[in-house]
């Protein structure tokens, strides 16, 4: 990694082995602006080569908007045009219901723990 980790205001990045675990951190993301912000960071990371290999840790939010989904769905979609890999974990019930309305689960796969997501990627 960078040795100036950029500051994010939605994403706490970290790095296990050689996966990039990218924390979402706002308890919510309800609002179209945060859903900007979401992308343009979740962006930042997923087009660096260190990245090829990502996971995306739901664990502190409790409630996701359709525009953070669809945030979501075009992240996945740019790291597969750059054949990396993304994976999400720690998806309360609520936000899992709401994955697996837009079929987030059909595209990227949805792991409960950080442990099981990073034992996924070897």
């Amino acid at each position: 990694m960078a040795a100036s980790t950029p500051e994010f205001a939605v994403l706490s990045l970290n790095m296990v082995g050689d996966v990039a675990v990218a924390q979402v951190t706002a308890h919510e993301l309800r609002f179209p602006a945060q859903a900007q912000e979401l992308s343009y960071e979740l962006g930042l990371v997923i087009g660096q080569e260190w990245a090829s290999k990502t996971l995306i840790d739901l664990s502190r939010v409790a409630y996701i908007g359709s525009t953070a989904y669809a945030v979501f769905v075009g992240v996945v979609k740019k790291a597969a045009e750059l054949k990396h890999a993304v994976k999400f974990c720690g998806m309360n019930p609520d936000v899992r219901i709401g994955a697996d309305i837009i079929g987030l689960d059909r595209i990227a796969e949805l792991h409960e723990t950080e442990a099981d997501a990073l034992a996924a990627f070897d």
